[in-house]
């Protein structure tokens, strides 16, 4: 997305069985008391808040630094920097309001700003949880407050099916549809599973539309004021996008490491364009399976 011009802010949820860790940890402190009443106690609530929500941030801090190393600049800001305000039950909060000139401005500062999701400050600056919202309402609420821009959940599948995809493998099982378009009421008739109906219901109180898709696929279904229409045949994850061009890519180095780069380049020639493969010892690299034309000695 950033290549092809855009500027993201990537909401983040924690690693997966971080944020059971982390409720594990509560109970070992707290006992099961606080999860045995629908209000835990004042001091209770937020202190369970502030800990649960280091698994998002501890997330957002590491695709911080992946996004470094890949030569993508980024910022990396919490609930707290961006004014993402909540209100009701610290740990079933409801978005309220946001800095949006702050956001923008660190938009204008880094084509990526990276925010952790699920959690927000309450008016006391307290630490709350989205509750059964997760990343994905926050996302929803940041693209909203920042003025309806773009929204795309990414998910593992490439969209919202009439049923679980997982049925393919089932025998004789009908296959499941995946939407193009459908409205609110259509993704809050599902069970919830791919994007919680809290957050589809936000959508919809504010007229937002959104997209859910996966990571590096077109296909994706568009959730707003829209008939449900399905796209024939479409099942399980799309193709990626393939670029117009390959990447260009030099190497450094034909070691182990780099002839294992090497080879996954060259087995995905839409994507990747070997240019040059610096080395001390052409022969050596050239033993490994690299073309001898692309081998030299001069950086």
């Amino acid at each position: 997305w950033v290549r092809d011009g855009w500027r993201v802010v990537a909401v983040v949820s924690a690693l997966e069985g971080q944020t059971d860790a982390l409720l594990d940890r509560v109970r070992a402190w707290a006992g099961p008391q606080p999860f045995a009443q629908d209000e835990p106690s004042a001091g209770a609530a937020p202190a369970i808040a502030a800990l649960v929500a280091t698994g998002e941030s501890q997330s957002a801090a590491i695709l911080g630094l992946a996004l470094d190393r890949a030569g993508i600049p980024a910022e990396v800001l919490d609930a707290a920097a961006i004014g993402l305000r909540t209100s009701g039950p610290p740990l079933d909060a409801g978005p309220i309001g946001l800095d949006a000139g702050a956001l923008w401005a660190a938009l204008r500062r880094s084509p990526v700003v990276v925010v952790p999701g699920f959690t927000g400050r309450d008016e006391h600056g307290r630490a709350t949880l989205l509750g059964r919202g997760d990343s994905d309402l926050s996302a929803l609420a940041i693209a909203q407050f920042l003025g309806g821009v773009r929204c795309r959940l990414v998910k593992d599948v490439d969209g919202l099916y009439d049923r679980d995809p997982a049925q393919t493998r089932v025998p004789h099982a009908a296959a499941p549809r995946r939407y193009d378009t459908l409205s609110w009421d259509d993704a809050l008739a599902l069970d919830g599973t791919i994007v919680q109906h809290k957050g589809v219901r936000f959508a919809q109180r504010h007229a937002l539309p959104f997209e859910v898709g996966a990571a590096l696929a077109d296909g994706a279904s568009l959730v707003g004021d829209l008939p449900a229409r399905f796209d024939a045949g479409a099942i399980g994850l799309r193709p990626a996008r393939v670029p117009s061009t390959p990447l260009r890519v030099a190497l450094l180095g034909a070691g182990s490491v780099g002839l294992g780069v090497y080879h996954a380049l060259r087995a995905l020639p839409a994507w990747f364009e070997v240019a040059g493969v610096l080395v001390r010892d052409m022969d050596k690299a050239a033993a490994g399976g690299v073309d001898r034309h692309l081998l030299t000695r001069d950086p």
